[in-house]
């Protein structure tokens, strides 16, 4: 079996491919897995992020349970080392913000995602948010490469083995 994957989960695909005897198949990107897991290059793909409902629709299975990413109003990216320059709104527990994103300095509260999405141009989520309507505002290092820790490890296949696969 084969599993193909996008440039940000190399280290999760390794962790998968040996733990299941699985050939890997590097991609340039999220879309280039789902439209070659979709055109049956492969078994499996794992990507960063979620797949909009259009863009695969069999078996997901997300490896963490927990993540967190930055939305805006349209697909974008931005410096890493801007972060700290921009205004976040979110929903999320202050502890969760404060402990895992210390770039951010100024953020604001609110008391739900809706309220949060009606204030903010610049939001952040979590994972179990996501939907369709939302576009991604994907920090990027200086080389191009995305920042791992606004991403999550989703496994896509047209069949449900990937059901029982885990990091642990």
């Amino acid at each position: 079996m084969k599993i193909g994957n996008c440039p940000t989960m190399g280290k999760y695909t390794e962790e998968i491919s040996k733990k299941y005897s699985l050939d890997i198949v590097r991609n340039r990107s999220a879309a280039e897995v789902l439209y070659n897991l979709s055109a049956g290059n492969f078994d499996i793909g794992l990507i960063g992020r979620k797949a909009e409902k259009a863009g695969f629709i069999d078996y997901e299975k997300r490896l963490k349970d927990v993540g967190y990413t930055l939305i805006y109003r349209e697909k974008s990216t931005i410096d890493y080392r801007q972060l700290g320059a921009i205004t976040v709104h979110t929903y999320l527990p202050e502890n969760i913000v404060k402990n895992n994103f210390p770039e951010f300095r100024n953020i604001i509260y609110h008391q739900s995602l809706e309220k949060s999405l009606k204030e903010g141009k610049i939001n952040l989520i979590s994972w179990d948010d996501w939907d369709d309507r939302f576009n991604l505002l994907i920090p990027i290092d200086e080389f191009g490469n995305k920042i791992e820790k606004f991403r999550t490890p989703i496994l896509y296949s047209k069949n449900e083995i990937i059901k029982e696969m885990s990091l642990a």
